[in-house]
């Protein structure tokens, strides 16, 4: 309803004598008139046709936000599945999997906890040589 009224006003242009710009357009007053007889001709639909475009703008940005948040969820699922794979290796888990024998479990486990050390050990020392680099920085800027 709004847009029809500003649509209305915009089209409006009331007459003005001037003498610069000779004399005013005959379809002036023809404009605002045809746009009624338009809005009158086509009824409720118009009106039905606001709605569903503000309905389908609403829509659009709804499904882009949706597949923004689908990607960020794929993404997550795919970088937790690769640490997984980093941290514990499938050929472990396949070791620890045989419930038959009891050293092929035990071997599964001692492996797995070997390569959490190997990566506990590479995560600690590389901790340490950027603190020692940084405390080697301060004193060389200091």
């Amino acid at each position: 309803m709004r847009n029809l009224s500003r649509l209305l006003a915009e089209s409006l242009q009331w007459p003005r004598r001037s003498f610069v710009n000779g004399p005013t357009r005959n379809d002036a007053l023809l404009k605002p008139l045809v746009i009624v007889v338009i809005v009158l001709l086509v009824g409720p639909d118009f009106f039905a046709l606001v709605e569903l475009t503000t309905l389908v703008e609403l829509m659009g940005a709804t499904l882009f936000v949706i597949a923004f948040v689908v990607g960020f969820k794929l993404l997550a699922v795919g970088t937790l599945q690769r640490l997984r794979r980093l941290l514990l290796p499938p050929e472990y888990l396949m070791l620890i999997g045989i419930r038959g024998r009891p050293v092929a479990v035990l071997c599964g486990v001692s492996f797995v906890a070997g390569h959490v050390f190997i990566l506990a050990m590479i995560g600690l020392s590389s901790c340490l040589l950027s603190y020692a680099g940084a405390l080697q920085l301060m004193r060389l800027v200091a």
